[in-house]
């Protein structure tokens, strides 16, 4: 059987939580074509993500400049939305979208919101709290920078993703370290470092806010407050805990984010802040124009319904019906927290994994878990980029509930990680 749909949604990079759209508008009768970057698939984080049976048509592009002969293979189509399905392919989604003169953010803006530098200074131009920075290749001007501000600067790519060469450095001998781990270097994007971005240290608790938008009306899906250990390195949580939109930070974070959207021309489709609560206020660390990843939507969909994946269609297609769904939103009550999993220990993975060990627990919901008999388990060490073995999601009624299952939780998963290091047992003979 053959089908033909001239009405298509295109998805560009669909991978990581991108992997989700396609199977969500084949549902509703459109066909999906998929295009990418030869590069961004074959991203070791991004690659095992990929799922071309999701799509009517799959094409790789050499490199964003073959935009053209893209948009030529696809005359005669009725392109209704073009989506970024992940980071590194969300300028790619830009230049389709206005290629096809369909529903996109503001395309003059689109550097900005993928330039660190360029961001925090169009937030600055537009009123917004933002980070003193620098954008520089000269050591000395880095030095003069971080003299001028004194304490704990964060040094990083102008552009990148997934705390890709960030660093937080106190000295003179950190600063030099991390820019000649820098420059020079190609980034998560494949782009070559060729100036550092040194900006000011954000202090206070981090927030991720997801956001939704159609035809520049914003709304806030979810936010989360997350908790770390120490504030060593970045990305160095230990969980998130889910925001009550009724408390007043939720609020704060609400405007400030709306503020930022409006700012960074951020129109139609998802978007995913990291933010910090200085004491001056709400900060942006940075914000990506897709949907957050590392998502179980199914725990989001179970306590409003509202997720950035269930909204999406309406916000790309329907402004009216979005607006409707977003006023009609319930309050959640129920208590969620994402737990960032992290190895203490290395070696070859003798045993599966006992994941029983996490659902056992009443609480814990889902479980995604990445090392597997026959892989290797590597030490969780953020500060050099080593990424967590997983995450597992905590649901309940009861906050109570959820601070003792944690300490169970963490107890098990030291079990766990011994366990897969262990051989199995012989069978009995």
């Amino acid at each position: 059987m053959s089908t033909f749909n001239k009405d298509i949604i295109v998805i560009v990079g669909g991978f990581s939580s991108g992997r989700y759209i396609a199977p969500l508008f084949n549902g509703l009768g459109y066909s999906c074509v998929h295009v990418y970057t030869e590069e961004a698939k074959e991203h070791p984080l991004l690659k095992p993500t990929f799922n071309p049976g999701d799509y009517s048509e799959n094409h790789a592009l050499a490199s964003d400049d073959d935009a053209h002969d893209f948009v030529q293979k696809m005359h005669g189509r009725r392109v209704k939305a073009v989506i970024a399905g992940c980071e590194p392919c969300v300028l790619l989604a830009d230049k389709l979208g206005e290629m096809f003169d369909a529903p996109r953010n503001v395309g003059a803006l689109s550097w900005a919101r993928r330039s660190k530098y360029l961001m925090h200074d169009t937030l600055r131009k537009n009123g917004l709290k933002s980070a003193r920075q620098l954008l520089s290749d000269n050591l000395q001007e880095i030095f003069d920078f971080h003299e001028q501000i004194g304490g704990k600067i964060v040094i990083k790519p102008e552009a990148s993703s997934n705390t890709d060469s960030v660093f937080y450095c106190t000295t003179r001998e950190q600063i030099a370290e991390a820019v000649d781990r820098i420059l020079g270097v190609k980034n998560y994007f494949g782009l070559l470092n060729t100036k550092v971005l040194v900006q000011e240290y954000l202090s206070g608790k981090q927030y991720l806010v997801n956001t939704l938008s159609s035809d520049g009306h914003h709304y806030v899906c979810d936010t989360w407050g997350e908790v770390r250990e120490n504030d060593d390195g970045p990305s160095n949580d230990s969980y998130a805990d889910l925001i009550n939109p009724n408390v007043e930070v939720h609020a704060v974070l609400s405007q400030y984010a709306s503020r930022a959207l409006d700012a960074l021309g951020i129109r139609y489709g998802a978007a995913h802040f990291e933010i910090r609560m200085t004491d001056e206020g709400p900060c942006l660390v940075e914000v990506g124009a897709r949907m957050s990843g590392g998502i179980d939507f199914s725990v989001l969909h179970g306590i409003n319904s509202l997720t950035q994946l269930s909204l999406l269609a309406d916000a790309m297609l329907d402004t009216d019906a979005f607006l409707t769904r977003i006023q009609a939103a319930r309050k959640n009550s129920q208590s969620i927290r994402k737990v960032y999993l992290s190895s203490g220990l290395s070696g070859e993975v003798l045993s599966e994994p006992d994941l029983d060990l996490f659902l056992g627990i009443d609480s814990v919901n889902s479980v995604l878990f990445r090392p597997a008999k026959g892989g290797h388990l590597q030490k969780t060490v953020r500060s050099l980029n080593v990424g967590r073995p997983g995450h597992l999601y905590m649901v309940s009624d009861d906050e109570e509930t959820i601070l003792r299952d944690y300490d169970q939780v963490r107890l098990n998963e030291t079990r766990l990680y011994e366990t897969m290091l262990r051989a199995p047992a012989s069978a009995p003979r």
